[in-house]
């Protein structure tokens, strides 16, 4: 994902946030620190919303974003804050809620 201005719709209104696009050719998901993950069309009217689970920074409680994956390792994920900075993988956010 790459840094941008995402356009939002709604209610006859826009309104244009900082988030980050996919870089993919045609994928519509977007990331917004205040509005988590979402599906916006090429018009800015939302499609969807919550495509991951959402994860919150132990030290703002901002919405994480989902910095990396890795296809060898399946259950693989790092999240990280779009504010502080700090990264967390899915093992140990499993740990956290296990304790």
């Amino acid at each position: 994902m790459r840094p941008a201005q995402i356009l939002l719709q709604a209610a006859g209104k826009s309104e244009q946030v900082p988030g980050y696009v996919c870089e993919e050719t045609g994928c519509l998901v977007r990331y917004s620190s205040s509005l988590g993950y979402l599906i916006i069309a090429a018009d800015g009217s939302q499609i969807g919303g919550e495509l991951t689970p959402k994860v919150s920074c132990p030290t703002d409680s901002r919405p994480m974003y989902l910095a990396d994956v890795r296809p060898e390792q399946r259950s693989y994920r790092l999240w990280k804050c779009p504010e502080c900075g700090r990264t967390l993988t899915n093992q140990e956010l499993s740990q956290a809620s296990n304790a």
